[in-house]
Formats: C-alpha cells, structure tokens, sequence
C-alpha cells in the first residue's frame, strides 16, 4: 500500500512481507528506525501515530497560539501525571477541562475571562476545594510545558483561596445508626480503617496488612515506596480494634477488597447504604475523618495531636522517632479509643469483633463499664 501519513519528523509505512503498520524516522545520521504501531488498519495507525506525537514528539517554543490545549494536557498525563501519586486526581482533573474548554482551544484562548467562566462552571457542580483541585491541575499541566522550553509563555491560572472545612460532622447516635446499617464486608472494612486511624478515603483503600505494626502499635498509612504529597499521610496509632480486624484479614489482599482485589470506589455503594439508613445527604465518606476530628477536639484532645492523627502536619527528622514512644499521640489515641468503645456499646458487629457478646441489642448494652470492655479486648490482642 502506497499511502503515507507523516506528522514532523515521522510518518507510517509498512514492512515487506507484513501487514503490520510502523511509525519510522531518521536518525541523526541518516539511519532508518522503525517501531510497531499495533495495528494493520491504516486510519487506526494514523490515530495511534498521532496520539504517540502528541504524547512524545519534541516540542520546542511555540507560540501559545499555536500549541492546542488539549495537546498540553495529554502530555502532562502521558510524561508526568500518571506517575505521581496523586495520579487519580490528575486524571479527573483533565478529564474535567477537557470537557469544558472547546477541542479546538489552544493555550491562548486560557483568559482570564475564560478562567472565570469555567470556575463558575466548576463551582457550580463541585465544592469550592475541588474546584480549586481541578484548576490546579490545569495551571501544573501549563507551567510545566513553560517550564520545559515547549511554550514561549502561559496563562497565569489564578487559583481561588482554600474552601472552607467541610461544615457536617456526625453525632454518635448518627454513626452507632450507620455502623448498624447492614453492609457489604469491603465498606465495613472501609468504615472501620477511617474509623480507627482518621485516615483519608484513597489511604483506607490503600491499606494493606503489612502497614500495620502490631508490634510497635502503629498505623503506616503511606505504605512504602510511595512518595508524599499534599495530603500527607500520617503513621497514627493502632487501635485494638483495627489489630483484631487486621488479625482476621487476608494478609495477602488489600484491607478493602473484593474478592481480594482492591477496591477502587466505594462511593455508589456507600450512597445506596445511606439512603437504606435514612442518614442525611451530607453522609458522604469524608463524614468519617471530620467527625472525628470534631469528637476530639470537643473532649480537649489538643489541637497539635489532632493535626498529627489527620496528617496536617508532617513532621521532622527528630518527629519521625517520636511515634516510638509510648505516649506518641496518647490524648488522641486515649480518646479515640474511648470514643470507640462507646460505638462498640452499641454495636454488635463491633461487639463480636472485639470479644464482646454479639447478641446484645443496643438498648441492652448501655453499659457503665466500658473501661472494662477495652482493657478486656487490649488483653486479648496482648495475648
């Protein structure tokens, strides 16, 4: 077949014999190279050589005019976002300016007027922090290309100031009511990760049985090898609750799993559940990790341990050997456990799980003695 595409210093062609197409180019010193584009149909072959150019394919100086917005957004995933931890979210975040910026819009057209109008459009469907996730992923996307020699200049993305905390949190009788709901085993589990460690909703899915140190009674929410980011992930004490889930898991799957794959979104389930429980709108996941910063701090648990326990503070090298010590987080620790037991009270699954009786109804088990309940299950886990 005589029919030939080229974008730059590339084109497709086939070799003799075979009907596979190949994306080819010219060396510096003249030499012909080839690689396999996967495909023997010619129009695909010009898609899949068009996506590698976008993704690949040197670009240098141009003028924002002439540079498709869409083209930097491609190539900050392909080069860039994919591989940092916030992956997730930077996918979700083009995904989202894709869909409002024109196909044709190139880096010129990113105005102040146009930035406006999809904020407004942002805002009018997210909170105000997501809002501002998704311009920053825009604003990264841009100023690396500047950055790195392929733009003359970008758009300065003016980000809006940080929302405000979420304003809901959860009473007791609204959680015990929720812990009460039947449930599927990976959003119980989920439920009782956040719970136990106040952790965030992507670290709970995250989870897996090797980040617990039972020996040292420590959490490590961010497992090894993965690099910190903004939301720092915090090693927070390990309740015996958690330990005794921990003990009963499969230590070769993820804490949230199903069928023993890792559960990737819990939040369709989770809204269904909800509804079931006759729980407000405002249940979301994120309920979880704010009612229990609010529980803390309303029964004096310092605001720094609270900051240590959510992660808002990420500590320095003489920080990372105060987790070995015994009294690491121990107003938090100490309370969240207490707030724990008044749960497990009035819960049965909850009962079972830390040695209780699992038959009592949560009428008859108000009981005075919850002391005695968490030294008794704390005994347990010690032997």
């Amino acid at each position: 077949m005589s029919a030939r595409f080229r974008l730059g210093a590339y084109w497709i062609e086939q070799r003799k014999g075979s009907t596979v197409w190949y994306r080819a180019w010219l060396d510096a010193s003249g030499s012909k190279h080839r690689a396999s584009l996967g495909t023997r149909d010619f129009e695909q072959a010009k898609v899949e050589l068009a996506r590698w150019f976008v993704e690949n394919a040197e670009v240098r100086d141009q003028a924002p005019a002439d540079v498709m917005l869409d083209t930097v957004l491609t190539r900050y995933l392909a080069q860039h976002g994919t591989r940092i931890a916030s992956s997730d979210s930077a996918k979700r975040g083009v995904a989202l300016w894709r869909k409002w910026w024109p196909v044709d819009a190139t880096v010129a057209d990113v105005t102040v007027g146009a930035q406006e109008e999809f904020l407004d459009w942002l805002r009018g469907q997210y909170s105000e922090g997501y809002a501002r996730r998704v311009l920053g992923v825009g604003k990264s996307a841009l100023n690396r290309a500047w950055k790195r020699g392929e733009i003359t200049q970008v758009p300065f993305v003016q980000l809006p100031t940080g929302g405000e905390a979420y304003p809901h949190y959860a009473t007791i009788d609204q959680m015990v009511k929720w812990l009460n709901t039947p449930m599927p085993e990976h959003v119980w589990a989920y439920t009782l990760v956040r719970l136990c460690t106040a952790c965030r909703g992507d670290a709970a899915l995250d989870l897996q049985p090797f980040q617990i140190d039972v020996d040292a009674r420590l959490v490590r929410l961010n497992p090894a090898g993965r690099r910190q980011t903004k939301k720092y992930r915090a090693i927070v004490p390990l309740q015996p609750l958690l330990a005794r889930y921990v003990a009963q898991a499969d230590p070769a799957a993820h804490l949230v799993n199903w069928h023993g794959r890792r559960v990737g979104s819990i939040k369709t389930t989770w809204r269904k559940l909800r509804v079931a429980a006759r729980l407000p709108a405002w249940w979301v996941p994120k309920v979880i990790r704010h009612s229990i910063a609010t529980w803390l701090r309303q029964r004096g648990v310092p605001a720094w341990e609270v900051s240590g326990l959510l992660g808002h503070h990420a500590g320095g090298t003489t920080d990372g050997y105060a987790k070995f010590d015994p009294a690491y987080l121990g107003d938090a620790r100490r309370v969240l456990g207490e707030i724990l037991d008044e749960l497990t009270a009035r819960v049965p699954r909850l009962q079972a799980l830390a040695g209780g009786d699992p038959k009592l109804t949560p009428a008859d088990s108000q009981v005075p003695d919850i002391s005695r309940r968490r030294k008794i299950a704390s005994d347990k886990l010690s032997s």
